[in-house]
């Protein structure tokens, strides 16, 4: 989960969202690494990371957003102890949590190219309003991309082929408390 003030973002993006359109999708960088096959006995897990960067110059009629992807995928695997009460009344087990195994880690960047039509006599964008669409529309535009590669990848890596859930962006708000 990415966590920014997605409000702020989207209040300071939003001249720029009424004029921008995206034009092309790229994949610059990608790294896969497989440590082993799983067993699949307890199940696979994921955590997605993800770092944004705008690439805008003052005056330009187009910016690109990259956003760079860790994905690293564990095995849940359940690892029990014997019970040592002899009770048969007794149905407590003393089950430990799950312990993680590194299956695989995938680190990957995508940029978008997006083009910008300000209007006659609108003031020209600026760095930090560029900044701010990366942050909240550039990165849902060029999510869907990453999710189709993950699928796609993890396949290739011989693991069931992993579809990335909804991308959730922690909400700040005013006053609120972590």
């Amino acid at each position: 989960m990415t966590n920014i003030d997605i409000d702020a973002a989207r209040q300071i993006a939003s001249r720029v969202a009424a004029r921008s359109d995206i034009r092309d999708v790229r994949l610059l960088k990608t790294e896969a690494e497989l440590n082993r096959q799983p067993e699949l006995a307890g199940g696979l897990s994921y955590e997605l990371n993800t770092g944004i960067e705008t690439v805008f110059k003052e005056g330009d009629d187009s910016f690109v957003v990259q956003v760079e992807y860790t994905l690293n995928i564990t095995e849940l695997s359940q690892q029990l102890v014997p019970d040592a009460a002899t009770d048969d009344d007794e149905t407590e087990s003393t089950e430990e949590p799950p312990a993680e195994q590194k299956i695989a880690s995938i680190k990957f960047t995508h940029a978008g190219l997006f083009s910008l039509q300000m209007r006659e006599g609108d003031e020209p964008a600026s760095s930090a309003e560029i900044e701010a669409y990366g942050q909240s529309t550039g990165l849902f535009a060029l999510y869907p991309y990453a999710r189709e590669f993950v699928y796609n990848l993890t396949g290739r890596l011989g693991l069931p082929p992993l579809t990335l859930g909804v991308l959730r962006i922690a909400a700040d708000r005013p006053g609120s408390q972590d």
